[in-house]
């Protein structure tokens, strides 16, 4: 492709954004899915566009708004998602500078202390040189990619069978946000994770089933779980968890199985760091770590002068529900 133009998303741009990225990616997903990805965000969205001649989307760059917390702090991000260029784009000699320039414009558009003081995705090996070329003119601080780790277990394990934790099902907004308040200073760098994230990432998403599950003693939710369940693997999605008892993650364990065996799953998976001690937890109830098959790394920058990229590694909290791929 010789000649591209590049411009921020318009009112009527969704249908040709959709389908180029159903055609790059050999899905389906509805224009429904595309709205309340992005569309019905309260705080917007950020998308910069490549267009041809004619003016077809060629290529696609954008953000999901979040609230970040970074120490004592909490910033405005935005999860990098549906990145793609689509064949046109992708031939001659001009086709890396395309995706390049892209980046670039975005970053000019909207990255900086009170638009998108950070960024971070998921990137395969094939974006995460071209991602950093388009970021790195603009001389922003960068975290050193971090290899995504699968964790998996058998979903045949059973686990504890009397943990003196309840496990009960379904969304409680005013719950979740008492767990988070007591949990969040675990997490030094993440998404916050209240009700209202929790609600929008997962209660309101169309056509996909989550199950619930907050674990409880005497009257106190201890940690609360997002589970899709499905064959031949089910995924444990999102977890907040107050770090007070080992015994509310075994007794969050035995259920995630329970939904995975009933599914008809053989496996169970999630992606989980930022959190020693749950990673133990999980190890010693057969979890094991692996880099993901797909080769995703975790990408992240900085727009802020306060904020250190090189804290984030082995302290940003993450989970699948951090992606869009669950």
């Amino acid at each position: 492709m010789d000649r591209a133009s590049m411009r921020v998303y318009r009112d009527g741009d969704e249908a040709r954004i959709n389908d180029g990225f159903n055609e790059v990616f050999g899905l389906r997903r509805p224009l429904e899915e595309w709205r309340w990805k992005f569309r019905e965000l309260g705080g917007g969205s950020e998308i910069m566009l490549a267009l041809d001649e004619s003016g077809n989307v060629v290529a696609h760059y954008a953000a999901i708004p979040v609230t970040l917390k970074v120490g004592e702090l909490v910033v405005r991000a935005g999860q990098i998602v549906d990145i793609y260029s689509r064949p046109g784009a992708r031939e001659g000699l001009a086709a890396a500078r395309v995706f390049r320039d892209l980046v670039r414009r975005f970053v000019a558009e909207f990255c900086s202390p009170d638009r998108l003081a950070v960024t971070y995705g998921f990137p395969g090996p094939r974006h995460v040189s071209l991602v950093r070329l388009g970021v790195a003119k603009h001389g922003e601080a960068e975290m050193t990619p971090q290899p995504v780790q699968r964790w998996t277990r058998n979903a045949a394990v059973r686990g504890r069978l009397w943990s003196r934790h309840d496990v009960q099902v379904g969304f409680d907004a005013p719950t979740l946000d008492a767990l988070w308040a007591r949990s969040r200073d675990r997490y030094m760098v993440g998404v916050v994770r209240d009700a209202a994230w929790i609600s929008r990432r997962f209660v309101e998403r169309p056509g996909v089933e989550y199950v619930h599950l907050a674990v409880r003693r005497r009257g106190v939710t201890h940690a609360w779980a997002v589970v899709r369940p499905a064959a031949p693997a089910t995924a444990l999605a999102e977890l907040v968890w107050d770090g007070e008892s080992p015994l509310a993650m075994l007794a969050l364990d035995r259920a995630v199985g329970h939904l995975a065996r009933r599914a008809g799953a053989d496996r169970v998976e999630m992606w989980l760091s930022g959190d020693a001690r749950a990673a133990e937890v999980f190890t010693g109830c057969g979890w094991v770590a692996e880099p993901h098959p797909d080769g995703l790394h975790m990408a992240a920058y900085t727009f802020d002068p306060r904020l250190d990229p090189d804290s984030f590694p082995g302290n940003f909290y993450l989970t699948m529900g951090d992606a869009d791929l669950v």
